[in-house]
């Protein structure tokens, strides 16, 4: 089931990749626990950052972004790197919390009313 899952979660990655045109991409993540949420375009030229597919803002700009990370292929893993600004060495970023729509408190259903 969760193989399943993975496939299929490739299969529509690799199709949202053959649309773009970019030479780099970035990934989004939630937060510091590098939760992924979304697949961007970047494009160092004009520093423009688009979604191409995940849950996240459309783009992302300078102001925007919190964290920048590179991912370790020895280590396995993605860390923090101190830079400020984004460039083709930049392999995930954060975004800062408050650029996060909170979930909006669910409506309660009706209740029916006795006579």
């Amino acid at each position: 089931m969760l193989f399943s899952f993975h496939i299929k979660l490739a299969t529509a990655f690799s199709k949202e990749l053959e649309k773009c045109d970019a030479n780099h991409y970035i990934i989004l993540f939630r937060d510091a626990g590098c939760q992924f949420r979304a697949l961007y375009c970047y494009y160092p030229d004009t520093e423009e950052i688009y979604k191409l597919t995940g849950t996240g803002p459309k783009s992302i700009n300078k102001k925007m972004i919190d964290k920048l990370y590179k991912y370790s292929s020895d280590r396995k893993q993605f860390n923090v790197i101190p830079a400020k600004t984004m460039s083709v060495s930049v392999d995930a970023l954060t975004i800062h919390n408050y650029l996060w729509q909170a979930k909006r408190p669910a409506v309660p259903k009706k209740t029916q009313t006795r006579k």
